[in-house]
């Protein structure tokens, strides 16, 4: 199973038959290695939209609306896909809630941060979150945008997670130091920083956060270049 960055928070997980894309930020992502076309050139199996920010939910309808793919958002969110941009196949979950679907189980698990509403004019507000992707045995912690808070100890006590996706950016989520600590209590085996350097405002020091994880001995961190990605293989 691979873990693909496609740069900021856009991750796209793939295993055997699966394709499922989390936060698809294409256009505007400057760093982003592939473009709405070529994404659309290849079957999605779902994609996964952790809080309405345009640099989270971007393409969605345009991968939706080709291929019929689920949508899967909280309840909020959810709400703003069918009754404003009138997607079908919209899958909603509270946080903490755990949906199997096809092959694979997605629990959404809180995050912190600002600004939660979906359209000033469309009267409804929502919530922020993380996903918690298990496929097979492996699962993947893509935290979303949030600052760090104590509930992530959680992550630790219940999962034995592969990887996880932690923004380092700061001004609208965690930090690195922030990072650091949210990956000593998550204690995944791979720890990979997100949502930074895409503008000026969001940079932090990627490098730092990998000395500072390997010194704490808290996973490996993996710094991953636009289609660099992380490999979960079965233990022999």
């Amino acid at each position: 199973m691979q873990a693909i960055f496609h740069w900021h928070s856009f991750v796209e997980i793939l295993s055997w038959d699966l394709r499922i894309l989390v936060d698809p930020f294409v256009d505007g992502n400057i760093h982003c290695d592939v473009s709405v076309e070529q994404i659309l050139a290849q079957p999605v199996s779902a994609v996964i939209v952790t809080h309405w920010h345009d640099d989270h939910i971007w393409c969605t309808a345009e991968i939706s609306e080709q291929y019929g793919c689920q949508i899967i958002s909280s309840y909020e969110l959810g709400q703003y896909f069918t009754q404003h941009l009138w997607l079908d196949n919209v899958s909603t979950q509270g946080i903490w809630w755990s949906v199997e679907y096809d092959g694979f189980r997605v629990k959404l698990f809180q995050a912190r941060h600002g600004w939660w509403i979906a359209d000033m004019s469309s009267g409804i507000t929502t919530v922020a979150a993380g996903a918690i992707i298990t496929i097979w045995e492996y699962v993947v912690y893509h935290a979303g945008d949030t600052w760090l808070f104590g509930d992530m100890k959680l992550l630790g006590e219940y999962y034995d997670i592969d990887v996880a996706f932690l923004p380092i950016g700061d001004r609208y989520t965690m930090w690195v130091s922030d990072a650091v600590i949210a990956a000593s209590w998550i204690q995944p085996k791979y720890a990979v920083p997100i949502h930074y350097n895409t503008r000026d405002i969001i940079k932090a020091d990627d490098m730092e956060f990998a000395r500072l994880v390997m010194l704490g001995n808290h996973a490996v961190p993996k710094v991953l270049k636009p289609w660099q990605w992380v490999v979960m293989e079965q233990s022999t």
